[in-house]
């Protein structure tokens, strides 16, 4: 999970008076096109079965006059859509760069996904929370969707160290590109990749391409 940007102009759609929809056309390509078509929670390529999640949720007794705040809207995969508990209170990802804030790591034989930050508010806290259950599974019991989830971010991540290694041994242009390739802000799982930048100690050769959605 990483910071999104968001385009600042808000859709045609949801300046209509009275507006009754929140998933017009528009709104799906803006937020399709502001998140490179991936899910803002687990950071996966939705392809076509992306949803229009609702950060704060719009539910009677929750946030219902958010319903079609843009800025309450992002896109997301049913899986994470799904899973994501209205009492939950994490990190806006507008407003903080989670993958600083959460260490993001996988041990590839233990099949486990960890999640830690020094920090420990209740919306931190929250986040390394849902973090734990997409990534996991309820009680560390992955069901299908979760396995794939799994599956999916181990073949990716396999891929990306097998590449770091290959730049520490070569140095050349040729390796640094493939690693900044796998880096780019459409690349999948870039929380991950981070942490994995940091923990091998390559942070300097590679922070102009960690900047992503960071404000300036």
């Amino acid at each position: 999970m990483i910071r999104v940007r968001k385009s600042t102009d808000t859709p045609p759609s949801l300046q209509i008076e009275n507006c009754h929809n929140y998933n017009g056309q528009d709104v799906q390509e803006s937020l399709y096109s502001d998140q490179y078509g991936k899910c803002y929670l687990c950071e996966q390529e939705t392809h076509k079965t992306f949803q229009i999640e609702h950060f704060k949720p719009k539910d009677v007794g929750y946030f219902p006059e958010l319903k079609y705040d843009w800025t309450n809207l992002f896109l997301s995969c049913g899986y994470c859509n799904g899973r994501k508990s209205n009492s939950s209170e994490i990190l806006n990802p507008l407003n903080h760069n989670i993958e600083e804030i959460i260490a993001h790591r996988i041990d590839v034989y233990s099949k486990k996904v960890e999640f830690d930050s020094e920090t420990k508010d209740k919306s931190t806290n929250d986040t390394v929370e849902l973090l734990t259950k997409l990534f996991n599974g309820k009680s560390n019991i992955r069901d299908v969707k979760g396995e794939i989830l799994f599956k999916d971010l181990n073949r990716e991540i396999s891929y990306f160290i097998k590449m770091l290694l290959n730049y520490k041994s070569d140095t050349s242009p040729t390796n640094r590109q493939i690693v900044i390739d796998l880096l780019h802000i459409s690349k999948e799982f870039l929380a991950f990749k981070y942490w994995l930048i940091k923990d091998y100690g390559f942070y300097e050769d590679f922070k102009d391409q960690l900047i992503w959605n960071k404000l300036s």
